[in-house]
């Protein structure tokens, strides 16, 4: 799992780079991408808030990881709790 959160990047550079330097189409299609991304990263931080509570730490922390890598930051820290 902590290879595949770094394939997250490709999706935040890939949509900005077509939002901003591609064609008409492109650039909509990296535009949509990007904000429902954001969009997704942002719920899963409210659907997640209770976790990131659990575990203690820095709730900017938790925001700005889940903001850059969504799942595959919150979930080994689920599955970390599910094993204790």
């Amino acid at each position: 799992m902590e290879s595949l959160k770094y394939s997250v990047f490709v999706i935040w550079i890939g949509s900005a780079a077509a939002a901003i330097f591609g064609g008409p189409t492109a650039a909509g299609i990296g535009q949509l991408v990007f904000l429902g991304t954001l969009v997704a990263h942002l719920a899963e931080f409210v659907w997640k808030r209770s976790l990131f509570e659990r575990v203690g730490g820095s709730a900017s922390h938790h925001f700005v990881q889940t903001m850059i890598y969504g799942l595959f930051y919150w979930k080994p820290i689920e599955d970390g709790l599910k094993r204790r």
